[in-house]
């Protein structure tokens, strides 16, 4: 039998976010005699949390964060040395060190990008890039505008979720840990505390939700980002100012987001500038009915007043109506539910995205290895 091939995927920075919980899936549901996929992470920022290294070491992954003592030279040379060691890398957002880590390299192994984001597309030279992977339609495009003499190696495959963690057995555990009764609304949120998801929207809408409904709660699950720490005091401080601090519940960043989501009943992401955000789907698989911006991926995801509710961009009070609107109508939100269930089910369940993963991996190395046979 043949050895797995071995991948690499090279990360600017390993913190909680959705293309860290992409590699952790395909590690999880690829063929492990088929793949051997390692990790290596290039920067660190104080503060930044360990979540992501703990998991994937757990699943038997080698996370090296050698690079984090290292200068940027410096990693770029130690790249240099291991990079050959693979068969294929796949390097995520916009990682700086690896272009000039491979034009070092004589016959390196192929490239694949992987971008959350619209701008990370257009970042940094193609010319090593066999395929570009972007989340959403929008990203894809970025990638194709800056490939225009090969369009077709910049590919759309979105973000996954493992339906199998969603249990909604759990509901009952979860309200009793945050001391809720189940006739308590609970209004959820997930994701790192970054000012372009536009948290304070969401603090707003629940200062105005609280005057019809002042037994609704609202729980934001996620730690700071570390290169805007000082945002978390700024939340903290409007939510005094609301006076809504009794009724806002802080849990900080968990491993448990599917479990957590068990014990929510409406789902709200109003970010501007996000790829496709890896929670809706989390929320999909979860049957909550969400409100949400319309934001580049989301608009993929969502159809509007059918798997969610739209509103516009930095407008609580369009968000607090349709929180009011749900809670008044159980039913409209559970069709919802239902139906983004039903498109997590089709379109990013972790058994079929992992596929488009493996089609491409198997693609591009085949490639490779037939040019060298005749090169």
């Amino acid at each position: 039998m043949n050895p797995p091939k071995k991948i690499l995927f090279v990360f600017n920075w390993l913190v909680v976010g959705g293309e860290e919980t992409e590699v952790r899936l395909l590690v999880q549901h690829l063929d492990p005699t088929k793949f051997k996929i390692d990790v290596i992470a290039c920067f660190r920022k104080p503060n930044m949390p360990e979540q992501t290294h703990t998991q994937l070491r757990a699943l038997g992954v080698d996370v090296d964060t050698t690079p984090y003592t290292l200068s940027f030279e410096d990693t770029v040379d130690y790249l240099v040395q291991k990079i050959p060691n693979y068969g294929l890398i796949v390097a995520c957002q916009a990682v700086p060190d690896v272009y000039p880590a491979l034009e070092k390299i004589e016959n390196p192994p192929p490239l694949i990008e992987h971008g959350g984001l619209v701008e990370e597309a257009t970042l940094g030279p193609k010319h090593l890039t066999a395929r570009y992977i972007g989340v959403c339609d929008s990203i894809r495009a970025a990638a194709a505008s800056v490939m225009p003499d090969r369009p077709h190696h910049a590919l759309e495959i979105p973000s996954m979720v493992d339906l199998s963690e969603f249990d909604s057995d759990a509901r009952p555990k979860v309200r009793a840990e945050l001391q809720l009764s189940e006739d308590t609304p609970l209004i959820g949120w997930v994701g790192r505390l970054d000012r372009k998801k536009r948290v304070e929207d969401v603090i707003k809408a629940a200062a105005i939700v609280q005057k019809k409904y002042p037994n609704a709660r609202f729980l934001f699950v996620g730690g700071a980002d570390a290169f805007m720490p000082e945002y978390v005091e700024e939340l903290k401080t409007l939510s005094q100012d609301l006076n809504v601090v009794d009724k806002i519940i802080w849990l900080g960043d968990r491993p448990d987001v599917p479990r957590l989501m068990s014990g929510m009943d409406i789902f709200v992401w109003l970010s501007q500038g996000e790829g496709m955000p890896h929670v809706i789907a989390e929320a999909g698989a979860s049957g909550l009915p969400v409100i949400a911006t319309k934001d580049n991926g989301t608009a993929q995801q969502i159809m509007d007043h059918v798997s969610g509710i739209f509103v516009p961009h930095q407008n609580p009070a369009a968000v607090a109506d349709c929180i009011e609107y749900l809670l008044q109508n159980p039913t409209v939100a559970k069709n919802l539910g239902n139906n983004l269930r039903k498109k997590v089910e089709a379109g990013y369940s972790a058994a079929n995205v992992a596929k488009q993963w493996e089609a491409v991996f198997e693609e591009v190395m085949a490639t490779y290895r037939s040019s060298k046979k005749t090169s």
